[in-house]
């Protein structure tokens, strides 16, 4: 009864706020979809755009040298994001930040350098006016044009005519705003994230519901089938690589909480100008920087319930605590999250039992940021991150199900009394030092030292059935260690900046190893407890070093049109020492081998009108596929390392896109093809042991992904995106393509989503996810099982409660049963992987700000 009750009052929750929806709002929150800043006279003039009819109410506070001006009823919703941030912007003045707060107000906070600005408020036809004043002078009249003083001089006339400020991205090293650069984009902001996160904290399935070209949510704690534009992703952290060559289960999107992001900026297609590992694009991860003013801190509760069988293991847990200050020039950021997820059930009951599950996880993420300004153009800033998440479970995967013809559900298995020390288990410590100087001999130059340790520690497994080389109980480890550094310059080669030349070097160094454990199966059958007989090395220890050298010109030829081209030479070497391989009882003679290459960029946009920006582009990257795949599961007559490591040869990949980006106010689109090669890819394909191996050659994809998001009212949005991508390669080299499997290219996914603000305060959405089947590679005998089509349903809402926002989120509010495309992949090599996705789950988050 308890199921049936709960399931029917959620779907009661959904059918009461569908006619929520449908119901015309009593008021209207003014939305402010531009900020522009332009420097005047006396200081600056700062403005807030808006279509509202009515004027808004605002409330101003000083403290020391900051005013903070709060504007009721009003939020924040420009393309580039809900937060508007310029740090000294003219003499004066330190700062200034334009943000929305979860209280449905925006707050704009203006910081003096020495003491507090005047300032002056104007409405006019909807717009806010701030006339800020930094100079001693007789007080400014409201009611005149704060922009007049601009006419009384011919030079600042033209200075006035000059674009505002705009915000910008940085995943292509330098500050651009979006409509200037020539690639396809996706930038999800604060909001989105903080949106998303009530549904899944997970930042990858963020990334696969909101991302065109990027796998759709697995559920797992490893990124298998999510690849982007069917090729590897670079992933950084504030510009620091994260993405190593032991890619054995990729968790690089699992080692921040989103609690802690600011923004996350994902270019799509492969990049010259990041280097090794980024094929696929580039997945720039931008942590929350400290603001300006008194100290902030913001803490978050919350629960969830699987409504499956609602056993006690299906409920989980989620706390943070985010606190950050600016004093005088020092500035700091602490942000602590713990989350519990408790047991996963797919819609029939089933426990997920998938050994790279992100059920039964409790994770740990600590972010402390430092920063400090040498001088009004120098700054320092020291970033260190550690995340620990630990899988506890008694359940495992039936390795009975491998004995049952046909694909069969994953069944669980219950190991009672199992006492476990080691838990499946992602440690990430990283810490990055960043130094900045905007005007070193007319240059701007950025520069990084960063170090990163990571640990993975697999599932427990019992090889004894379908592992032919590991027939016993074992256990693997990851263990990897980096260290490296990045310099840029970006010089200005005209004194109107439009032409301006980016260059810089890059060089890091890698080690890695792969350490196994065998457990006793006599103790194991006996007494339910592991004890260790002995470690060894499943994949030796080896070491990747590379360096990069880059170079890049951007020339604007004129207002309209945009040229920008560029090289990267990259050189990587792999170091092993002789070692003996376990899985093919033979010695390997170590040695060093060295790979490297030219690859170049070229891009242009081209604005014929304001509001549309064509764009073309030619890119490449330059890659090694992972080592350690070849070095623990070595070919035959693999004996040497210098001799016999063919296979390991680089993987260059050339991609040709074209698109069209339409910024509107209240529409915005994007469109983009586009068709990448590769003489030698590498791709991943199951074995004969059901472990995935490295096969290469040559590869083409192809496939077109599209956006759309329209405000056709004040109070309602709508949008989706698609993503469609189709690979095949040359096994034999004949020119007879086949497909590549359904691991590497996603299926056709769909995303759409509807959002209204029903009372202030009060916003709804629901958004579904479509993932269409892909039969191709098994018509074509590459994959034993087609993907089969599904769809799913959420519902997100919040509405203002007391000091803070109440969230509710319901994922799969239909309680569909489905398997995730990566699950049915799998599935057709080994059953324990045939795990249906989440059922029907209730999330409630309670955030205040004080």
């Amino acid at each position: 009864m308890m199921k049936l009750s709960l399931g029917t009052y959620a779907l009661g929750i959904s059918g009461a706020v569908a006619v929520a929806i449908a119901q015309p709002a009593y008021a209207q929150t003014s939305i402010v979809t531009a900020v522009q800043l332009i420097q005047t006279d006396t200081g600056l003039s700062l403005t807030l755009e808006s279509a509202a009819e009515t004027p808004l109410q605002t409330f101003i506070n000083r403290s020391g040298d900051s005013i903070v001006v709060d504007i009721a009823d009003a939020q924040l919703q420009t393309s580039e994001g809900d937060t508007f941030q310029q740090d000294n912007p003219v003499d004066g003045i330190a700062s200034i930040t334009v943000k929305s707060l979860a209280t449905n107000r925006i707050q704009v906070t203006i910081v003096g350098q020495s003491t507090a600005p005047e300032i002056a408020i104007d409405q006019q036809a909807g717009n806010l006016i701030f006339a800020v004043s930094t100079v001693d002078s007789d007080p400014v009249d409201p009611t005149r044009d704060p922009l007049a003083s601009e006419q009384t001089d011919e030079s600042e006339a033209e200075f006035a005519d000059e674009a505002p400020l705009r915000l910008v991205v940085t995943a292509t090293r330098t500050e651009e705003a979006i409509d200037d650069i020539g690639r396809s984009i996706t930038v999800i902001d604060r909001e989105q994230i903080e949106q998303q996160s009530i549904i899944s904290a997970d930042l990858a399935d963020i990334l696969g519901n909101l991302v065109p070209g990027f796998g759709p949510p697995n559920q797992l704690r490893t990124t298998r089938g999510q690849t982007l534009r069917g090729r590897e992703a670079a992933v950084l952290i504030d510009g620091v690589p994260l993405s190593t060559n032991f890619r054995v289960n990729r968790q690089e999107l699992r080692s921040i909480d989103p609690s802690a992001i600011e923004r996350v900026e994902v270019i799509r297609g492969p990049s010259a100008i990041f280097g090794g590992q980024s094929t696929g694009g580039v997945i720039n991860i931008i942590t929350r920087r400290p603001v300006d003013g008194e100290a902030i801190i913001e803490t978050q509760a919350g629960v969830s319930a699987s409504l499956g069988d609602l056993e006690d293991d299906g409920f989980g847990t989620n706390l943070s605590l985010n606190a950050s200050e600016r004093a005088d020039r020092a500035d700091i950021r602490v942000s602590l999250s713990r989350e519990e997820t408790g047991s996963f059930f797919d819609a029939d009951g089933n426990r997920n039992v998938s050994e790279s599950s992100l059920s039964d996880t409790t994770s740990y993420n600590l972010l402390g940021k430092i920063g400090y300004d040498i001088s009004e153009q120098q700054r320092l800033d020291l970033t260190l991150n550690y995340f620990n998440a630990q899988r506890e479970t008694e359940f495992i995967a039936s390795p009975a199900t491998l004995l049952i013809p046909g694909r069969q559900t994953a069944q669980a298995l219950r190991i009672r009394g199992l006492d476990r020390e080691d838990n499946p288990e992602d440690i990430s410590f990283l810490t990055n030092l960043s130094y900045s100087h905007n005007d070193l001999l007319g240059s701007e130059v950025r520069s990084q030292l960063y170090y990163q340790d990571t640990t993975a520690r697999g599932e427990f497994a019992d090889g004894r059935l379908g592992i032919d080389f590991f027939p016993f109980l074992f256990q693997s480890r990851l263990d990897s260690d980096r260290w490296g550094g990045r310099l840029q310059v970006e010089t200005p080669l005209t004194g109107d900046e439009t032409l301006n030349l980016l260059w810089g070097a890059d060089y890091e160094s890698q080690r890695n190893q792969q350490i196994t454990a065998q457990f006793d199966a006599d103790t194991f059958d006996n007494e339910q407890r592991l004890v260790t007989l002995q470690e060894f090395d499943f994949t030796p220890p080896y070491r990747v070093n590379s360096l990069g050298l880059f170079t890049q010109l951007d020339w604007e030829a004129s207002e309209s049109w945009l040229l920008r081209g560029g090289l990267r030479y990259e050189n990587i070497n792999l170091d092993v020492d002789d070692y003996f391989s376990v899985t093919r009882q033979r010695d390997i003679e170590g040695g060093s081998r060295s790979f490297d290459d030219v690859v170049f960029n070229a891009s242009t946009v081209y604005q014929p009108a304001e509001e549309i920006s064509l764009f073309a582009s030619f890119a490449q990257s330059f890659s090694v596929p992972e080592f350690s795949r070849v070095l623990r599961l070595p070919p035959a007559g693999f004996v040497s390392v210098e001799d016999d490591f063919d296979i390991t040869q680089p993987i260059k990949v050339t991609e040709y896109e074209l698109g069209v980006r339409g910024n509107w106010p209240s529409f915005q689109t994007s469109l983009s093809g586009f068709y990448n090669t590769s003489d030698l890819g590498s791709s991943l394909v199951p074995n004969e042991n059901g472990l995935l191996s490295i096969q290469r050659a040559p590869q083409r994809i192809y496939g077109v992904e599209a956006t759309l998001d329209w405000q056709p009212a004040d109070t309602w949005g709508l949008g989706g995106t698609v993503g469609w991508s189709e690979g095949e390669n040359d096994v034999d080299r004949d020119d007879d393509y086949l497909p590549l499997n359904s691991g590497e290219i996603a299926p056709i996914k769909f995303t759409a989503y509807v959002e209204n603000e029903t009372l202030p305060g009060w916003n709804n959405r629901l958004q579904a996810l479509i993932v269409g089947g892909r039969s191709r590679a098994a018509d074509e005998g590459v994959e034993p099982l087609e993907i089969e089509s599904y769809a799913t349903l959420d519902f997100i809402s919040s509405v203002d409660v007391g000091p803070g926002t109440l969230q509710i989120g319901i994922e799969n509010i239909f309680d569909t049963q489905y398997f995730p495309a990566i699950a049915q992949f799998l599935s057709g090599f080994d059953d324990r992987n045939y795990v249906g996705g989440r059922g029907r789950t209730v999330r409630l988050m309670y955030s205040v700000e004080w």
